[in-house]
């Protein structure tokens, strides 16, 4: 989602409800500020399976109160149900996980600090952050030697930036970008309009992804544009879009909210009934803010397609719920789930829970999740995992059947 770069899975719909979105101070936190971190790790009173002896620490230097706390904050929800589920019923290697957690607001400077100080209290795993302080915390983890995950972060090259301690378990940029590019030759389009931005890689990089797919499936890019992030007034795009000539079949664009309302609305106001296909920063709630008129029949590729018809996402939300009064922040929630099992398996199977154990481990996973089937790629530390596709139907988000993974996937 967003910056996720170190330099800069017949139709179901999905509520508003499962996936409201908030930004708030985190369900499982009292209080957070740069130098306090919280143990959310919790047991069972009285469940004579839960977990005892000296706790397997994870650490996750989050933001969850600033720009990314929109995709941190539910990575933290779904990771801590998994942990006090796993603490519940024995617990990995006999042993309780234990989550610890710092609010360090996008900061690189809070984020160093934090991560030192986790690794320091022995913390073998960490999740990252889906923010920019990636790069921060990466240094510190592989200097260190303790494996990283990029979190909700999706840019291919992440991991290679940061090193050899650094994972990526769940789908990348160029996986959601050929699913796009093959989603619009499955739909007849023979022609496309890129739009993209320079700022972030995010932006950059997907409509090359995109373009490369395309144009291998026979596919002709007729035009191409740029727009500036928080901008908010897209005419002068909208407009180039407009005139383009000749008109193109589709509209490829990584745009995200809070820009796709305003470009959306903006697009559809001047007339142009193009077809618009995006990218994963659009899973987010305030994407119906632009209205049904704008955003009907809108496409996304997203790295989990949450469903009232999907029993395991219905489960989760379900146990989540009642757990803690209310549901999730997001659909994100699940990936967190999922990398906390998959960080358990990974332990179990080696049977140790150092961190170097772990890593070795990590690059040859392979786990079947409520997000789907995540087979680790040994070389480059990325997921080989599917893209989900989701269409706007008015204001509701209804869940395309799971693409094929991509036949063509471009390089980094």
């Amino acid at each position: 989602c967003l910056l996720r770069t170190i330099n800069s899975g017949g139709p179901m719909k999905i509520s508003k409800a499962i996936l409201a979105l908030v930004c708030t101070i985190p369900l499982v936190l009292t209080a957070c500020s740069s130098g306090d971190s919280t143990d959310t790790g919790a047991t069972a009173d009285g469940d004579s399976t839960a977990a005892s002896g000296d706790p397997i620490i994870i650490g996750f230097a989050a933001d969850l109160s600033s720009t990314y706390a929109y995709y941190d904050q539910p990575m933290l929800e779904g990771a801590q149900l998994a942990v006090d589920e796993i603490n519940e019923t024995g617990g990995v290697l006999g042993r309780p996980l234990d989550l610890k957690v710092v609010d360090i607001r996008n900061d690189p400077a809070e984020a160093t600090k934090a991560v030192q100080e986790m690794i320091d209290e022995g913390a073998v795993y960490l999740i990252g952050s889906t923010g920019d302080v990636i790069a921060a915390e990466g240094a510190i983890a592989c200097e260190a030697g303790v494996p990283i995950s990029t979190g909700d972060g999706t840019a291919p090259t992440l991991v290679d930036d940061i090193g050899e301690c650094a994972f990526q378990v769940l789908m990348n940029d160029t996986i959601q970008g050929a699913t796009a590019a093959e989603y619009a030759l499955a739909q007849g389009y023979k022609t496309a309009f890129l739009l993209g931005s320079p700022e972030y890689a995010y932006t950059a990089n997907l409509p090359g992804y995109f373009s490369e797919v395309f144009t291998a499936g026979g596919g002709e890019i007729v035009g191409e544009t740029s727009f500036t992030i928080g901008a908010g007034d897209f005419s002068a795009v909208v407009t180039k879009i407009a005139n383009a000539d000749p008109a193109p079949d589709v509209i490829f664009t990584p745009i995200f909210v809070p820009d796709t309302p305003v470009f959306m609305r903006q697009l559809r106001q001047a007339g142009v009934t193009l077809p618009v296909i995006s990218t994963d920063g659009n899973l987010d709630p305030s994407l119906a803010d632009a209205g049904a008129d704008a955003i009907d029949g809108m496409v996304f590729t997203a790295p989990v397609c949450t469903s009232d018809g999907n029993e395991d996402i219905a489960a989760f939300y379900e146990t989540y719920n009642a757990r803690n009064g209310s549901d999730p922040s997001s659909a994100v929630a699940a990936l967190g789930y999922d990398e906390i099992n998959i960080l358990a398996q990974t332990i179990e199977t080696a049977g140790a829970s150092d961190s170097a154990s772990i890593m070795a481990g990590l690059a040859n996973a392979q786990y079947d999740g409520i997000t789907g089937r995540t087979e680790m790629n040994p070389e480059t530390r990325r997921a080989n995992k599917p893209a989900a596709m989701i269409l706007m139907e008015g204001t509701n988000f209804t869940c395309l059947p799971a693409p094929a993974f991509p036949s063509l996937v471009p390089a980094p």
